[in-house]
């Protein structure tokens, strides 16, 4: 069972230039891929070259294998369609890569779980709060939402303001970004990308175990968690929406004499856009 819910230290500018190096056909160790980005960008990995192959590995976007004793990366499918829209629009590939870890699978990887959660508590909280505070939040929630695991253990189940801080470097990392200064109040985004708010109300249909066709009506709850995802404004989330209903076919919203209700026709992920 895994049970690492610390965050590696793997950072935006350092993962992306590992997904542009990336090849579908030929793997590359860690060490073969700093020295090509070395050579090839003038950009220098941290010391320990393995974190940001392995953050790729663990969203999908690399696979690796083993070649004696070494372990090579190259693309996997996903990776290399992000690869592609990073080279047309950097911003949207970034929002991707965080809602990549906002909705990744805790079960398979403990620090899904810690990234998504402490996106929440800075959404609900409607506050940067320090990584020290973040932190812990995060740890007394670790110890009643999974009271299992042996938290005295030397290694695996642990979280600190390091880990929070790594949150807190990718949520800067978007454009806009949510974070100003900490201590400060949480931006809202003003957006509108009918791509980000289809995956957001994906996610949102997922979370809450509804099946597709399902109307939900869009009130201030509704708003309130699907903007969450991407710390959007929620009229600009209410409008985007209101323009997929028009431009695509993967939702419908009816006025009903409860408000506005949506419903998800088909299931909307990153390989769609």
């Amino acid at each position: 069972m895994d049970t690492h819910f610390y965050i590696d230290n793997a950072p935006p500018t350092e993962v992306m230039h590992v997904l542009m190096i990336l090849t579908r056909g030929v793997g590359l160790t860690p060490r073969q891929i700093s020295e090509q980005l070395q050579a090839s960008y003038e950009f220098r990995m941290q010391k320990d070259c393995s974190y940001s192959p392995r953050r790729l590995f663990d969203l999908g976007l690399a696979e690796r294998c083993q070649e004696g004793q070494k372990t090579l990366y190259f693309l996997s499918e996903r990776g290399a369609k992000l690869q592609n829209i990073f080279g047309i629009d950097p911003r949207l590939a970034l929002d991707l890569l965080h809602y990549l870890h906002y909705t990744g699978d805790p079960l398979k990887r403990k620090y899904f779980w810690s990234y998504r959660r402490c996106c929440q508590i800075l959404w609900s909280g409607n506050l940067a709060v320090s990584p020290s505070e973040l932190a812990t939040i995060i740890q007394d929630e670790m110890r009643s939402s999974f009271s299992g695991l042996d938290f005295n253990a030397r290694k695996g189940a642990r979280f600190n303001g390091t880990a929070a801080s790594c949150v807190l470097t990718w949520l800067r990392a978007l454009d806009p970004s949510p974070i100003r200064r900490l201590g400060e109040p949480i931006i809202p985004r003003i957006m509108s990308s009918v791509e980000l708010a289809l995956l957001a109300l994906d996610f949102f249909y997922k979370d809450k175990g509804f099946h597709l066709g399902d109307p939900v009506v869009m009130d201030e709850r509704f708003t309130f968690e699907v903007s969450g995802v991407f710390f959007w404004s929620r009229q600009s989330l209410v409008d985007t929406l209101r323009v997929a209903e028009r431009i695509t076919s993967v939702v419908r919203i009816d006025d009903t004499l409860q408000g506005p209700s949506i419903r998800l026709m088909k299931p909307f992920s990153v390989t769609d856009i």
